[in-house]
């Protein structure tokens, strides 16, 4: 317990300082996230607005479990009487919000910084209530289109990831009986190799056509396999520089599309949702 004290007393000497260099106020800690800076909704507003929440030291999590919940439970709104051992109250689970319309601002915010799909999608509908001076569900049919226009010509951004999918999988399971079955063997070698065959005593045998075919496949399949573990050493290192070239490009390309089909909204929020769409199918966001 004498550890667990001086971490926590370092915790506290360390956040009291983060809060007076920020000029933010933590005292009670609850006012971070019922009351922080700068995180209402205004006209052109950005994710940066959002306040910082402190900092949750990851040694201490390690050091002391029961440590590590106080620290959530202090950056949430909850008092120690809607827990009783550790478990909340039938009063407090009775407030659980289930639906993310039910969330306020600024848990909208932070998720959506996170770039949880459906906070930004929130985000997007209460800036169209904001501008518009609509209500939600008029607020979601206008979403619904902004949606529909930053699906169109999605097929052809997810083509090359398709493509590239067909290939390895067809190319795959093709290179089976290409080595192996003598059918496939003979009229491969007829129309692409003209080698000559052994005997048809030497080839009686799934592993007595794979020893003759493999004279000719050995050098295709090894030079494909020594290129593929190049490739994938240097996507490797791109990912560890934080660079994915095609699929960032067009992340953004799709953002800036849609950021000028619709200027009077927001640009963060829309580039926001327009990242987190996925290409292979869009989100089922709630009714």
């Amino acid at each position: 317990m004498g550890n667990v004290r001086k971490i926590h007393h370092s915790i506290s000497k360390n956040e009291e300082k983060r809060s007076n260099n920020c000029n933010i106020n933590l005292k009670p800690a609850v006012n971070v996230i019922s009351k922080p800076r700068g995180m209402t909704f205004m006209p052109h507003s950005s994710f940066s607005t959002v306040a910082k929440l402190p900092h949750v030291n990851t040694h201490a999590i390690i050091q002391s479990t029961p440590l590590f919940i106080g620290q959530i439970r202090a950056l949430s709104n909850t008092s120690d009487e809607d827990f009783i051992h550790g478990k909340p109250t039938l009063k407090y689970a009775t407030t659980l919000r289930k639906t993310w319309a039910s969330m306020s601002n600024e848990q909208i915010l932070h998720f959506a910084h996170l770039e949880v799909p459906e906070a930004c999608r929130e985000c997007v509908i209460r800036d169209i209530m904001m501008v518009d001076q609509i209500d939600y569900d008029e607020a979601k049919k206008v979403f619904e289109k902004i949606a529909a226009s930053n699906r169109e010509g999605m097929h052809l951004y997810a083509f090359p990831f398709q493509a590239g999918f067909a290939a390895a999988f067809l190319g795959g399971w093709v290179s089976i009986p290409l080595v192996f079955d003598e059918a496939t063997m003979t009229w491969f070698n007829q129309h692409f190799v003209t080698s000559e065959l052994p005997p048809p005593e030497d080839l009686e045998t799934w592993l007595e056509v794979g020893a003759a075919s493999w004279g000719w496949m050995e050098p295709v399949l090894g030079q494909i396999s020594f290129f593929l573990l190049c490739m994938q050493f240097a996507r490797a290192q791109l990912q560890n520089l934080g660079i994915r070239p095609y699929f960032n490009w067009q992340r953004e390309k799709r953002a800036d599309r849609l950021v000028e089909m619709y200027p009077r909204y927001d640009p963060e929020f829309l580039r926001a949702y327009s990242k987190c769409d996925r290409l292979a199918s869009p989100h089922q966001f709630e009714k």
